[in-house]
């Protein structure tokens, strides 16, 4: 999908740019209205916080290559827990695929969902130390954490509602990071590589 006459916010007008399948929300760029994309264009979901700014050198809109796939940086969701906040980069790939990319402390991980193909473990049941196996990958959870979506900007894939509560548990599977994700609309399994900086090349 593309910038279309006939995609605008219903809030204030303003153009609406979706670019990836995989989109499932819009921040609305002029007046910061959440939008979710439905058949044949998009209805108001609410309000989008203001992003605070922090350090990083990505931003929305650009465009570069990780590991020489190229990828174009579509949106960004903030999430806020006890120690702090994260943030993940939306990406629209070069073959028309999606990810996303974990920035927390200048740490870098790329991660793509996978189908669940056997039942996650409840999340109340997940502890550091417990070793749990989900879609072949046996693994043991190096950290858990409940969350919310604290603010939010761009292409969005995920349900990207003001305070919307998530828990997060996560695992080492032979120097990948297995997650499980948690929320009201069921849980979400994936494999991520750490990158380095040097992984990460944004074009000037």
């Amino acid at each position: 999908m593309a910038t279309s006459p006939s995609l605008n916010c219903p809030g204030c007008g303003g153009p609406v740019l979706v670019e990836n399948r995989a989109v499932r929300m819009v921040v609305c760029s002029y007046c910061a209205g959440l939008l979710e994309v439905v058949p044949g264009g998009v209805q108001i979901a609410g309000a989008a916080a203001r992003m605070a700014p922090l350090p990083t050198q990505f931003r929305v809109g650009q465009t570069g290559r990780i590991r020489g796939t190229l990828f174009h940086i579509l949106g960004r969701v903030r999430y806020a827990y006890d120690e702090g906040v994260w943030d993940e980069w939306y990406l629209g790939l070069g073959d028309g695929q999606a990810a996303w990319l974990e920035e927390d402390d200048g740490e870098y991980v790329l991660a793509r969902p996978e189908e669940l193909r056997t039942p996650a473990p409840p999340f109340e049941q997940l502890r550091v130390g417990t070793q749990v196996s989900v879609n072949g990958y046996s693994f043991m959870i190096t950290e858990r954490c409940r969350a919310r979506v604290a603010s939010a900007e761009g292409q969005l894939f995920r349900n990207a509602r003001m305070n919307r509560p998530v828990q997060f548990a996560e695992g080492n599977v032979g120097g990948r990071i297995a997650y499980l994700e948690y929320s009201d609309e069921g849980a979400e399994f994936g494999v991520g590589e750490p990158l380095s900086r040097a992984d990460v090349r944004l074009d000037t």
